[in-house]
């Protein structure tokens, strides 16, 4: 007998069906009635009367339900009088992460999360989005920040935060009418209009550009090509790399066009792309924190989860 088999069964009475358990403990009903029938042939009863709906319990399974919440009750005060007393003092924590992203958005975590959690050794992988979904469905990241949808119905997610794709273009492009943030008027030119920001392009206004692109694997390629072909052509790939600060670089040098997410926008080159506002329906990314759907997290992860709801509140 062991301890699933019991939080499978409770699960099953509380809820009188099949399929809200195995949602409840995030696996498949046919493992979760399997996982039950391997119960009921070690104890030689039929628990549960799956002909009829609701089930229901038998004899035996009415028998066995207070003993086994009572088993479940204690592994879990167990547990807690452990963590309680080593608390996270001590662990290690694997993050997984897209090289374009992470850079943005986990060193604060990170340092909040190390000033917490001193103890804890931090890992960060950073992989194309295909060697991320492989990693985290191999246990070998606990969690990995990546963009939705995630590429296997075997991971589950909690969403940060979405963020608008804008459109890279040559500083000398006839689009990019103005730069997009300008300083507010000075008071010594009170006449002087102030800039506008650039306008709103649709993506098919470039259709006949050459495009600057992520390499295979990683998701947001896939993003741009998917925008592409909703606004109607397939673009003209000139260029492919896997960091996107090199794209934004030739972007600037004049050798094509790209997309960018907004965090991701690079100003700081000298001369820099002008990014534009996408006109239409918004194109957006939404970034996410993804980990196996059937293993239990582990504390740190846990954790550190807790503290991006903090930090990115969705």
């Amino acid at each position: 007998m062991e301890l699933h088999h019991l939080r499978y069964f409770v699960s099953v009475a509380r809820h009188r069906n099949f399929t809200r358990a195995a949602a409840e403990n995030m696996v498949a009903q046919p493992s979760l009635s399997q996982q039950i029938r391997r119960l009921e042939a070690e104890l030689g009863a039929l628990l549960i009367d799956r002909s009829r709906s609701p089930v229901r319990l038998t004899d035996a399974g009415e028998a066995l339900l207070p003993h086994a919440e009572a088993i479940l009750r204690q592994v879990e005060a167990a547990k807690a009088a452990v963590e309680e007393r080593i608390g996270l003092r001590t662990g290690r924590l694997v993050l997984g992460s897209l090289p374009m992203t992470g850079s943005r958005l986990l060193p604060r975590a990170i340092t909040v999360f190390r000033q917490r959690y001193p103890g804890i050794q931090v890992t960060l992988r950073e992989e194309s989005t295909q060697r991320l979904t492989e990693l985290a469905l191999a246990g070998e990241t606990d969690l990995t920040l990546t963009t939705l949808p995630v590429g296997s119905d075997d991971l589950t997610w909690q969403p940060l935060l979405t963020e608008p794709i804008l459109l890279a273009l040559p500083p000398d492009h006839p689009l990019a009418t103005a730069p997009e943030h300008q300083p507010a008027t000075p008071p010594e030119h009170p006449l002087k209009p102030p800039l506008k920001p650039p306008r709103a392009v649709p993506l098919s206004a470039v259709a006949g550009e050459p495009f600057l692109v992520m390499k295979p694997g990683y998701g947001f390629r896939d993003l741009v090509l998917a925008a592409c072909h909703a606004a109607g052509f397939s673009p003209q790939i000139a260029f492919e790399s896997a960091q996107i600060e090199t794209l934004q670089a030739m972007v600037a040098a004049g050798l094509g066009v790209t997309l960018v997410p907004q965090m991701a926008a690079d100003r700081s080159l000298q001369p820099s792309p002008v990014f534009v506002p996408l006109a239409g329906e918004p194109l957006t990314r939404t970034l996410a924190l993804a980990w196996r759907r059937d293993r239990p997290l582990p504390r740190s992860a846990q954790a550190f989860l807790d503290l991006a709801s903090e930090l990115w509140p969705y």
